[in-house]
């Protein structure tokens, strides 16, 4: 298990963001405009737990809305900075892994 930390910079954001980030994470518009202000995180969750395809999906969704609104996105795993591709890096290797073991699986080898 590892928990990751999505954030961004203080900024003033665009409603357009705020309504993205609330379809994601499913918090208010004042909650999400008010941590995007104050450069808290909008994501922090664990991975690898309960429900890690919509976890996952979850994040790389943020990722792509900030950036998309022209925004880095601050990334932390585990209490350490990451690049945001680090984290699509984790997030590919974890489905890879998944799919060789249901490939595996499916021949009756696990």
């Amino acid at each position: 298990m590892s928990r990751v930390i999505i954030s961004t910079a203080p900024c003033d954001p665009p409603v357009s963001l705020v309504s993205e980030v609330r379809r994601i994470t499913n918090l208010g518009v004042l909650d999400v405009r008010d941590r995007l202000l104050a450069g808290k995180p909008v994501f922090d969750q664990e991975i690898f737990f309960n429900r890690t395809e919509d976890v996952c999906a979850k994040a790389l969704a943020l990722l792509s809305a900030l950036e998309c609104a022209g925004h880095q996105p601050l990334v932390s795993e585990a209490g350490r900075p990451i690049t945001p591709q680090i984290l699509r890096n984790i997030f590919q290797a974890s489905e890879e892994g998944a799919e060789e073991l249901r490939w595996l699986d499916d021949l009756g080898h696990v």
